[in-house]
């Protein structure tokens, strides 16, 4: 068997325009595919400064609420007792600046007469609910911005079935026409 004097060459890509077989539709339909990508794009972007304004939003009002604080070593006096859904409650003794202080504040389930406690106070050596935490902030933040995104993706995946769907309608509408031109000649009835 003799070799060939010439290596065969693959075929020479179909050009995008100009290609007969390409269709009006079949653009649309490559469009329609980079605008959903980049929309979805837009999305993520979006989403993650969303999620790190709320989590600096969160971290203000923290700071914000700490900055008349202070935080003080107290004893537990009591035995808590329940003050509702996961909220415990006993009365504390400390001592700042030199004053004896009693008041009750919200301590963990598990504190025992005797434990010591952290708790934030006023300038009125009153308890205060603790600072928001950090993590809480950052748990908020990722929570509305996941909703968010989940959100935009089902409005985006449903603008992109729906017109889809429109596309392709429009090309079997046209190709159902077309065909009804050419069958004729092609089954010879006339």
């Amino acid at each position: 068997m003799a070799t060939p004097s010439v290596a065969p060459q693959p075929s020479a890509p179909v050009p995008r325009r100009g290609n007969p077989l390409r269709r009006r539709t079949d653009a649309l339909r490559f469009w329609v595919r980079v605008i959903f990508a980049a929309a979805l794009g837009i999305a993520v972007a979006l989403t993650v400064l969303l999620g790190l304004h709320l989590y600096a939003d969160g971290r203000a009002q923290a700071a914000r609420q700490a900055a008349g604080l202070h935080r003080v070593d107290a004893v537990a006096a009591t035995q808590p007792v329940s003050a509702g859904v996961d909220t415990w409650i006993a009365t504390l003794t400390w001592t700042d600046n030199g004053r004896s202080h009693r008041e009750q504040a919200p301590v963990p389930p598990a504190t025992a007469p005797g434990d010591h406690v952290t708790v934030w106070v006023n300038s009125q050596e009153v308890p205060q609910p603790d600072p928001i935490p950090a993590v809480q902030s950052a748990g908020s933040a990722a929570t509305y911005s996941l909703a968010i995104f989940s959100g935009a993706v089902l409005l985006l995946s449903g603008g992109y079935a729906y017109t889809r769907h429109r596309i392709d309608t429009s090309a079997w509408k046209s190709w159902e026409n077309e065909w009804a031109k050419v069958e004729p000649e092609w089954t010879h009835r006339h």
